[in-house]
């Protein structure tokens, strides 16, 4: 007979996986009494609990610790590296565990704040399943030779919600090297890696539009990740699948009843030069806008050397009208946001 789940009746809302946008929330508080619980019970109890673990716990439980994460930096906590230390461990299968990502990261804050790496690592080897501990030791060594955070895929941003996280990706793509069709250069593909190293508060940015857009009750927008700049946003006919950029966020912005549901960019780009030519970041971030501002179901703008991009997602209603979507009024309240007072 299956025990009953300790996780049972505990579940996020929309959105408390935004660790840019964060907001405190009740289950953390429960979770981590839980999680302490099992992890410190005999080994049979915590053998058992970690095998009727299910696949939507298990994404209950990684929210858990990429939040413990954030409030480890917010707050200066050991507790919160621990439960999300102890979290990794009571899950059920090595590959559950993001080793290279928010384990490191989360062992690299806790030794900022003077967590005992060796205590720490004999606590997760006791209480992990064979797998994860043996690849616990390896992450466990590979973090004395990390010095800076974003050597764990992921980076802090300071917004108005206070300090926050965000997972960096690597992308090997075809990338594009230049502007390509939109200013006439010539385009180089190679492989493209994500960065973000803005020189703008980018985040910032991209949380006075989500809560901007939020204010207007008439879309919920969703957690804010890293993205890339999709070439055909911008041009459909140049080749190459990416823009380059120095920083790019995103999120969805969902529709209540009769509203549209789009996806919005934040970008920034850096200044190029051509053969001689400079151009000025602030007037490839107007090309670029202009250049989305002018296809279908899309509405741009730039803002310093920054483009946003709102573009409308698919609805499959049966009663949706045929006709294009228009966007401009969400458009309006993104440029009301961040027109300058």
């Amino acid at each position: 007979m299956s025990l009953v789940s300790p996780f049972a009746g505990l579940n996020y809302e929309s959105r408390d996986d935004d660790l840019v946008r964060f907001r405190e929330n009740g289950v953390d508080d429960t979770l981590s009494t839980t999680v302490r619980s099992i992890f410190d019970s005999l080994e049979e109890h915590r053998d058992e609990v970690r095998g009727e673990i299910s696949d939507e716990e298990c994404g209950l439980l990684l929210i858990f610790a990429r939040r413990r994460a954030v409030t480890a930096l917010r707050t200066s906590s050991l507790r919160s590296v621990n439960d999300a230390l102890d979290t990794y461990a009571l899950l059920p299968r090595e590959y559950d565990v993001p080793w290279e990502s928010w384990f490191k990261a989360t062992l690299f804050i806790g030794r900022e704040l003077g967590l005992d790496l060796d205590d720490a690592h004999q606590r997760f080897s006791d209480g992990a399943a064979t797998a994860s501990a043996h690849r616990g030791d390896v992450a466990f060594d590979a973090v004395t030779r990390i010095d800076a955070l974003s050597q764990c895929h992921v980076i802090e941003v300071t917004t108005s919600y206070g300090p926050g996280l965000i997972e960096t990706t690597v992308v090997r793509d075809q990338g594009v090297k230049s502007w390509g069709g939109i200013l006439g250069q010539p385009v180089s593909l190679g492989q493209y890696q994500v960065e973000y190293a803005p020189t703008t508060n980018l985040a910032q940015l991209t949380v006075t539009i989500a809560d901007a857009l939020d204010s207007s009750k008439k879309v919920a927008c969703s957690s804010i990740r890293q993205d890339q700049l999709v070439g055909t946003t911008f041009d459909l006919v140049t080749s190459g699948s990416y823009l380059e950029s120095v920083g790019c966020l995103s999120f969805f912005a969902d529709g209540v009843p009769g509203q549209p549901t789009f996806s919005l960019v934040v970008a920034e780009v850096a200044s190029e030069e051509y053969y001689d030519v400079q151009y000025d970041a602030e007037g490839l971030a107007k090309e670029l806008a202009d250049a989305a501002d002018a296809i279908e179901e899309q509405s741009a703008l730039a803002t310093g050397p920054c483009v946003v991009v709102l573009s409308a997602l698919p609805n499959f209603d049966e009663t949706q009208s045929n006709e294009p979507i228009d966007l401009s009024s969400f458009l309006d309240l993104v440029r009301g946001a961040t027109s300058p007072e």
